[in-house]
């Protein structure tokens, strides 16, 4: 397949990761437990390397656009009433 193991591994702890952050409040240590790393640091040097910003970031990040898609959908509504 050309992919190593390990590939695939960064691959779906990452996806498990960015959905964790964006839709639960779980605490970074519990994250990075629930995915084999040893421990928050370990976890936040990964995400860091591979998404180019830190969890805490990327989980307001998230949350600032979800705010945002909300206020544009009740704008939507009252527009449309």
């Amino acid at each position: 397949m050309g992919t190593s193991h390990s590939a695939m591994l960064a691959e779906v702890r990452l996806a498990i990761a960015c959905r964790m952050l964006a839709n639960s409040s779980k605490r970074l240590a519990d994250i990075a437990k629930l995915l084999g790393y040893t421990n928050a640091s370990s976890f936040s040097r990964t995400f860091v390397r591979l998404m180019k910003v830190q969890p805490i970031v990327y989980r307001q990040q998230q949350l600032a656009r979800k705010q945002e898609r909300a206020r544009h959908r009740r704008r939507t509504r009252v527009i449309d009433d």
